[in-house]
């Protein structure tokens, strides 16, 4: 819970200066020539000494409008309407101005073009509908800046050390440039490459669904932002490329390369990159993100049960692992173009990739049992895993008519892997016996092929809101693996004397493949001005096979029958979808439901058996969403969801991929239903660069899928499943942000808790854990020219209980502080540091504590005349005091993980820039 203090703090930031604020400005909007009130004109206030928007509001019916609550200042008043020339006067306030302007009269731009030339600046900041446009010219930034550091000298505009944006307090994943893909739509590229003094403009405006581009009905609050850079026109044409190495001249190396051109709708690059630092070299960074076409992509999960919408096609080549030691090469291309008056585009992706890590890990485990009964468990693996890989992935874009469109997207990718693994486990009781111990080996070959594509017909018709958007999406996928598993077990008396052995040495042989074939239909009527109806049917057929084969190597390769399954499974599944929306000035209020029909057979071909099911699934949903003010707005929702069990969950067929773990399926499943319940409110004021969220949500299941463990005396455990009620969460959260433009510094303070329940069967007794969690994380930050400053502290108290009986208490208490400067020197040179330091206090569980400082710096030097060339020194882990190590502390579970990582290294790095146009900035005459 917030303290008194904090809460009357933060109370005191949105109440206070509404009290000390008492002038105001108004007046009435007319049309000169045809004596009409200008309804809906914009009226926009602007602070004189740094152009920032102040407020801004619109002309009521009557042409009316107010401005008030103003701080004293001087001001420009700006008043825009189409087809007019702009109003535009200089206003001075005191803090109990009450300027009445009255009739304010708006000339017709044609008829001041046939009496004189109007020669008018560009006001720095205007907004026009949802979009606030920033003309770049009005804000100073330092020669050869590039993109982001124009983007952070925006108001109300947020770019944090990564390149993350975020604007209004929402976050920026797309970035446009003249309204197209900037080699892909990631922000991160055109941030780093596109310089400050080829932007005419940046507008940011709220990030549109699919289906409201189609309909222009807005269902709903933007979660996101767009930004789109508008390009002066002899920058639109242009080249980029670089070249960054980094060695310690010894073993580690950062490498990367990338060259593109673009000139009109034309966009061509090539890069690669070669690491062994765990890190992406620049120019991996900045092209790692290219993708195909995104489309939404009709889902059925492994058992049948739903067919879900996600938005799909996504890059999924992540650069490296988190832990171990990654030795990575990837390389790619992007072409995309636009012919016949941008009615026909193609965008084409290639990516290649090679990575080999290598990992040696161990662990220390205490585990409860219901009984009394204390098992200390220790294991250490060393793996090695290899994978190769290609992927094409595109798009073709057709304009049939003004109002109708053709989208063909696809992929296909190959990907071969080779995974060598040893492992030793051994268990001990609480008398310090040994129960068991295990020695492993295992490797395995194997490759994976996919194709899938997406065919997508979309239509709007002349009454506005009425469209039709129908998709085709084919999939293919096949894989096949086959490899070895060595195993050597040995369980123990209650004497700690070995009484058994069991040796297992078995060759897998794995095979499967999968063919889909979906559509949908998706149709959107307006009923009157504030009701629309969305309606949608979709269905999706698999047809699927799986040959999983076991062989006893030590008996002439005799197939294990009872680890073997040979099957074909089979599903449909139609659904269909209702929602009917309301939309009023201040609320849209929508509610609906799906209802998903399947049918699905698996056909044991070893046992000639055949386990069908048909089920139909339910999913209400509903929204409300009400806008307390322009920047403000509060939301409720509520969605029902039907879940079948998996396949595994389902399947009677006994699974060991492990001699002391097995799993068995239950056929006899029931569906859960799960129902949320959540809210959300928002507020973002520009006049005084505040920010605030608060959220909240409960959500329970009925009928939860929850796991049935036994473990025996010898720590072996046999998994299976069941239905349970009890599984249950609710979390709460808020986020405030603000920011100090004079004096260029940003604060800020997030605060969340989690509650939650979960139920599973350990030994026959029913075993509830409850969760609950506190994190605070407050942030502050400067910047200047010269400076960066910033400083992320977090704060996380967690409690862990088992009804079964608890190991110690379970409470845990950790605190990490991340700290970053960046500083320009004279002479073009630049000083880079962070610290993270991490604070794991000693508890119940673990007697010392575990506090870590890895602290990382460089020192670079920019030289020719446009500072394209960096000479570059960086230290990692200066301290030497990464470890590897990580530790959980749970109701009837303590844990402790190691594994490998890179030690402190030194790096001496070259990185070479070359940007330009094609076209010179014209001459001044």
């Amino acid at each position: 819970m917030l303290k008194p203090s904090l809460l009357a703090l933060i109370f005191s930031l949105f109440i206070l200066p509404a009290f000390a604020q008492h002038a105001s400005i108004k007046g009435i909007v007319v049309d000169t020539v045809e004596k009409t009130k200008l309804q809906n004109s914009s009226i926009l206030l602007i602070r004189s000494k740094d152009s920032i928007l102040v407020k801004d509001t619109r002309a009521k019916a009557n042409g009316e409008f107010e401005l008030s609550n103003l701080k004293k200042g001087n001001y420009t008043l700006v008043i825009t309407f189409p087809k007019m020339a702009d109003f535009i006067r200089d206003i001075q306030l005191s803090d109990s101005s009450k300027f009445n302007l009255g009739h304010i009269a708006m000339d017709s731009k044609a008829t001041l073009l046939n009496e004189v030339t109007i020669k008018a600046q560009k006001q720095a900041i205007s907004m026009k509908g949802d979009t606030i446009t920033y003309q770049a010219d009005s804000f100073a930034v330092k020669p050869h800046a590039n993109l982001q550091d124009l983007l952070r000298r925006l108001p109300g505009i947020e770019v944090d050390k990564d390149g993350a944006i975020k604007a209004g307090g929402k976050d920026v994943n797309t970035l446009l440039v003249d309204g197209e893909e900037f080699f892909g739509d990631d922000p991160l590229l055109a941030q780093k490459y596109l310089k400050a003094n080829a932007v005419s403009e940046v507008q940011v405006y709220d990030k549109k669904s699919k289906q409201e581009e189609l309909s222009g009905i807005k269902e709903g609050d933007a979660k996101e932002k767009v930004m789109n850079i508008k390009l002066k026109e002899n920058a639109k044409n242009g080249y980029l490329s670089t070249l960054d190495a980094n060695s310690d001249l010894n073993h580690f190396k950062n490498v990367g390369g990338m060259a593109g051109i673009y000139k009109s709708k034309l966009k061509a690059a090539v890069f690669g990159f070669n690491s062994n630092i765990n890190q992406d070299s620049k120019a991996s960074a900045a092209m790692s993100k290219l993708k195909g076409n995104d489309y939404d992509v009709i889902e059925v999960g492994d058992d049948g049960s739903t067919v879900m919408i996600m938005y799909g096609n996504q890059d999924d080549d992540g650069f490296s692992p988190t832990n171990g030691l990654p030795d990575i090469t990837s390389y790619g291309a992007h072409f995309s173009d636009k012919w016949n008056e941008n009615k026909v585009g193609l965008k084409l992706n290639y990516k290649g990739n090679n990575r080999d890590v290598l990992d040696r890990t161990t662990s220390k485990n205490q585990s409860l049992l219901p009984n009394g009964t204390n098992f200390f468990s220790s294991s250490s693996a060393n793996s090695e895993t290899k994978n190769t890989g290609q992927s094409l992935k595109g798009s073709v874009d057709v304009k049939i008519d003004s109002l109708s469109t053709l989208k063909i997207s696809f992929a296909a990718s190959k990907n071969k892997n080779n995974d060598a693994y040893t492992s030793s486990n051994e268990t001990k009781n609480g008398a310090g016996f040994f129960v068991n111990n295990s020695n492993q080996q295992n490797n395995s070959n194997g490759d994976n092929n996919l194709f899938n594509g997406n065919i997508n017909y979309s239509k709007k018709f002349a009454k506005k809101g009425r469209t039709l958007s129908i998709d085709l999406q084919p999939e293919t996928k096949n894989g096949t693996s086959l490899g070895n598993s060595l195993s050597v077990t040995n369980y123990y008396d209650d004497n700690g004397v070995i009484n058994r052995t069991v040796n297992q040495d078995f060759l897998n042989d794995n095979s499967g493949r999968e063919s889909s074939l979906g559509t949908r239909i998706a149709y959107t009527e307006p009923l009157g001005k504030q009701f629309s109806l969305q309606t949608a049917y979709s269905f999706k057929t698999v047809v699927s096979n799986s040959h999983k084969l076991v062989f006893d190597k030590s008996l002439n390769n005799k197939r294990i029958d009872s680890l073997s399954n040979n099957f074909d499974f089979n599903n449909f599944s139609n659904i269909g979808k209702v929602v009917l929306q309301y939309r009023a000035k201040k609320f849209t209020l929508s509610g609906g439901a799906e209802a998903t029909q399947t049918t699905f057979e698996l056909n044991d071909l070893d046992r000639n058996n055949k386990f069908n099911r048909d089920y139909l699934n339910w999913a209400p949903q509903s929204n409300l969403n009400y806008k307390l003010g322009k920047n403000t707005s509060v939301s409720l929702n509520y969605n029902g969801s039907t879940r079948q069990p998996s396949l595994d969950q389902l399947q009677p067929i006994r699974q060991v991929n492990n001699p002391l773990y097995e799993i068995k399926g239950n056929p006899n499943l029931k569906p859960s239903f799960n129902n949320n319940v959540g809210f959300n409110f928002n507020t973002y004021q520009q006049k005084s660069e505040m920010y605030a969220y608060v959220y909240g949500g409960y959500s329970f299941t009925k009928n939860a899928v929850v796991s049935v463990r036994t473990v025996d005396d010898v720590n072996k455990t046999t998994s299976s499943y069941t239905n349970l009620n009890g599984n249950n969460n609710f979390y709460t959260g808020a986020s405030f942000n603000k920011s100090f433009s004079k004096i260029h510094f940003n604060t800020g303070l997030n605060a969340s808790y989690n509650h939650s329940n979960s139920v599973s069967i350990l030994n026959n007794k029913l075993n509830e854990n409850v969760n609950n969690s506190i994190s605070l994380r407050p942030r502050f930050s400067y910047y200047s020219d010269k400076v960066q400053i910033q400083y992320n502290p977090s704060f996380t108290f967690s409690n862990s209980k088992s009804s079964i009986g608890s190991i110690n208490n379970g409470k845990n208490f950790y605190h990490n502080h991340d700290i970053s400067g960046n500083i320009e020197l004279p002479y073009n040179t630049e000083f880079n540091t962070s610290i993270s330091l991490s604070y794991q206090p000693a508890n119940s569980s673990f007697s010392t504590p575990v506090n870590i400082a890895i602290w990382n710096a460089y020192l670079s030097k920019k030289m020719l005349k446009a500072q394209e060339l960096e000479i570059k020194v960086a230290i990692s882990d200066i301290l030497a005091e990464k470890i590897g190590y990580n530790r959980y502390v749970g109701g009837n579970n303590i844990s402790e993980y190691t594994n490998s990582f890179i030690p402190r290294y030194v790096l001496i790095g070259i990185t070479y820039n070359l940007t330009g146009n094609f076209i010179k900035e014209d001459k001044k005459k």
